[in-house]
């Protein structure tokens, strides 16, 4: 696992708390467990606007559970060999602003091909017995497209142990939902009352059983549509999705199609030509980065504000394409840039791996003595 260079007190990657390893990273000081933090900006696709409910026993974990889970097999295309065409414009001030088009097929679980056009960027891509071979070296995927493909295959993934878990009743165009908030709780911290700055949301449509609305942090919303969705061997794929910032659409996606593959052809599955890059995706879901800026000590009655950010970290752990999620205070956004812009991942990938691209999810504390 790669471990991340900590530029304050407290470091959770995501993944750990996936995989259930039991490891915590340092614990925060104990007098900022007691400064209250500012609510999350209201988006009008924030569903969860009242208090969220622990759960407390092994019943309602796997009700919570249960239900990430029935969402996923629901429309999880990859459990057959199939062949999935995307489309999608992205907008906004990021260098994958544009029009893009995508392809997937897998004619069985040990062979899977992906393909990526869009603005200065062409990519082919294939796994082979675990093996990635690419047309492209290692480098960063551009972040719409990396947003993109979380949307689509990435978004169902329920923790371990260490793994806090709340629900609450949410309402999509006048639609009651059931919405699971997920968050590492390292150092036993407890989250309470409405959503919390580093709290995942998923919001499912109890009738149907399919995931509406999911946000990785605040700030950012994945917003499914099926009205034109597309039934497949028992699957349904949402026929279009949003990715919205700030309150505006950075993207806006359309299922084309999906079918059996249509072509069993040995040399659309060769790697003749191409590059073996190594064993292992290319990418992997969004790893929290959580980092408290003030003096030390806190003294009087202190004031937190919070900046979420997000960014792509390239294979040589350089950070780019970083964009602001949500801010309880604007005056700190440019200090939570300039922090950012010296993060860097600290290892390598080993030898024989697939150099990966990291997206990241940044939460700055900001703490400051009240006036």
């Amino acid at each position: 696992m790669i471990r991340f260079r900590s530029l304050a007190i407290t470091v959770a990657l995501q993944a750990m708390a996936w995989t259930q390893t039991p490891v915590r990273p340092p614990m925060r000081a104990s007098i900022l467990e007691s400064v209250p933090e500012p609510p999350v900006p209201s988006d009008p696709l924030e569903l969860v606007t009242g208090d969220a409910q622990p759960v407390q026993t092994p019943q309602q974990r796997q009700a919570a559970t249960n239900l990430l889970q029935t969402a996923r097999a629901a429309s999880n295309v990859r459990a057959q060999p199939y062949d999935l065409k995307t489309t999608f414009t992205a907008f906004g001030s990021s260098s994958s602003d544009g029009n893009w088009t995508l392809e997937d097929t897998s004619p069985s679980g040990k062979i899977y091909r992906w393909t990526a056009q869009g603005p200065g960027y062409s990519s082919v891509n294939l796994y082979k017995d675990r093996l990635l071979y690419s047309n492209l070296p290692p480098s960063a995927i551009p972040m719409r497209l990396t947003q993109v493909r979380e949307a689509i295959f990435y978004t169902y993934q329920v923790g371990g142990e260490f793994m806090s878990m709340r629900t609450a009743t949410g309402y999509l165009n006048g639609a009651e939902m059931r919405c699971v908030l997920t968050a590492p709780a390292f150092g036993g911290k407890v989250f309470t009352g409405g959503r919390n700055w580093e709290e995942s949301e998923y919001c499912v449509d109890p009738n149907t059983g399919l995931l509406m609305l999911h946000s990785p942090a605040p700030g950012v919303y994945i917003k499914y549509d099926y009205t034109n969705g597309i039934h497949f061997h028992g699957k349904t794929i949402a026929g279009a999705f949003t990715i919205s910032e700030g309150g505006r659409n950075v993207v806006e996606a359309r299922t084309e199609s999906v079918t059996d593959p249509a072509s069993s052809s040995p040399a659309l599955f060769d790697p003749t030509g191409m590059t073996s890059i190594g064993v292992g995706s290319m990418m992997t879901a969004a790893s929290r980065v959580r980092s408290t800026i003030g003096p030390r000590p806190v003294n009087g009655n202190p004031k937190m504000d919070i900046v979420v950010l997000h960014g792509i970290a390239a294979p040589d752990g350089h950070l780019g394409e970083v964009e602001v999620l949500a801010t309880s205070n604007p005056a700190n956004n440019q200090a939570a840039l300039d922090r950012a812009s010296n993060w860097q991942a600290l290892n390598p990938a080993q030898d024989g791996t697939t150099p990966q691209s990291h997206e990241i999810i940044f939460t700055y504390e900001f703490v400051t003595p009240s006036s």
